[in-house]
């Protein structure tokens, strides 16, 4: 016993002079007295988490009320300010890549993502806006959307093919579409999981069609859209490529475009906190953009348009905040500065019901793949052994019980359409 208790001291010694620098595992929770907790990037205490409706598993639900909490915790803390240290990275800015804390969309293998769950009409509004007051950070040149940068970003990574990347600068109607997906990865709603071709074979990954995108498309052109860990790979690359700032400080000491706009919703989604404290009213977050849907998705997009123009081309002064093009900046929390995005427009539900709406081609579409996805997945599974990768896996795709998404119950449509019997 006694040496037991030596050497029980003997570890708490250790502990005590080398504590502060050992690392938490990513997902187990940091001890409270840990120096990392103080970070701005990690989240306040599972108290703080409580309040804000999100838990330690990763459960909290999107608010669906007006005056409900924000999508997501952690910038809606209140108090003191928050202090950012640098992000560090042995290539780069990686640790931007790692995923943010946003929720995930995730539903099981073959049922469609609708379009209310990508949030059809935010990313329309986004990227069918045609303002010309952005400026490409390549050439210098002005004059250009942000639909225009921000396929550009794409089109210039080094992890782009010159076949995608012809395809990226001629076809417009097929690179928005990608652009839009794009997104999604880059603020981190869609993670690497994700593959939008039915004949794909691969275990850790789920297969769903994207109706509203890949509905209005020939065969042969919907496949242009990649999967998600290719996109992932190419706003990597379109950030990896040059020196790009990794901090909203750097990108605020430096001449205006600072970086691409790829780097910069990388950037944005890291610092969400900060992000939320700067430029959102009270009770709601950055994620909102992409989550709330008791906010019209127009008023979403303009907000969204305005902190690009924010960070991309303004000087960051009073009067700038004033000049923005997608609104006039409103009043901080703190009512010192002009830096909150523009009013948003509040939905009742019934409102927020009419918004993202699948066509019945569209409903079609993603009934169809469906079904194909479950006759490939029959047929991989049957084959003799040897012939494929899923032999002996057991098939769960189809198992009848409750989706992951809310929203989409069992693989059915959202509520309110009517589905297609194949």
């Amino acid at each position: 016993m006694a040496e037991v208790a030596a050497a029980a001291a003997s570890l708490q010694s250790l502990q005590s002079h080398n504590g502060a620098g050992l690392l938490v595992p990513p997902g187990r929770a940091e001890p409270e007295s840990s120096p990392a907790r103080s970070h701005g990037g990690t989240r306040a205490s599972s108290v703080e988490e409580e309040k804000n409706g999100v838990h330690e598993d990763g459960t909290g639900r999107p608010s669906t009320t007006v005056s409900g909490s924000s999508s997501v915790s952690g910038g809606n803390h209140g108090g003191g300010s928050m202090v950012f240290a640098p992000l560090t990275a042995k290539k780069g800015p990686q640790s931007f890549f790692s995923g943010s804390k946003i929720k995930h969309l995730k539903k099981a293998d073959g049922i469609p993502l609708w379009r209310v769950d990508i949030q059809y009409e935010f990313l329309q509004a986004v990227f069918k806006d045609t303002q010309p007051v952005f400026t490409n950070v390549y050439t210098g040149e002005k004059g250009y959307s942000f639909a225009d940068i921000y396929v550009d970003a794409m089109a210039r990574s080094s992890k782009t093919s010159k076949i995608l990347r012809d395809k990226l600068l001629t076809e417009r109607e097929n690179a928005l579409n990608m652009a839009m997906v794009c997104l999604l990865v880059n603020v981190g709603r869609m993670n690497t999981t994700l593959n939008f071709f039915p004949e794909m074979k691969a275990q850790l990954r789920t297969y769903h069609a994207i109706p509203s995108l890949q509905a209005h498309t020939d065969s042969n052109a919907y496949k242009q859209l990649q999967d998600a860990p290719r996109l992932k790979s190419i706003l990597k690359g379109a950030c990896e490529d040059r020196a790009e700032p990794q901090t909203l400080e750097q990108i605020m000491k430096q001449r205006s475009p600072s970086t691409n706009p790829i780097n910069l919703v990388f950037i944005l989604s890291t610092y969400a906190p900060k992000v939320s404290e700067c430029h959102f009213p009270e009770n709601m977050d950055f994620y909102d953009l992409v989550m709330r849907t008791t906010l019209s998705s127009r008023s979403r997009a303009r907000a969204f348009l305005w902190l690009m123009w924010f960070y991309l081309e303004s000087d960051f002064t009073e009067q700038k905040c004033l000049e923005n093009p997608f609104g006039k900046g409103k009043l901080s929390r703190d009512k010192s500065k002009s830096w909150c995005v523009p009013e948003f427009e509040y939905l009742t539900e019934e409102q927020a019901a009419k918004e993202n709406v699948d066509t019945e081609e569209e409903i079609a579409f993603g009934e169809a793949k469906r079904e194909e996805r479950k006759r490939l997945l029959g047929e991989i599974h049957s084959a003799p052994p040897g012939s494929g990768r899923g032999r002996g896996r057991k098939d769960k795709s189809f198992e009848s019980g409750p989706s992951p998404d809310a929203q989409s119950p069992s693989g059915s449509p959202p509520p309110g359409m009517k589905s297609l019997s194949m």
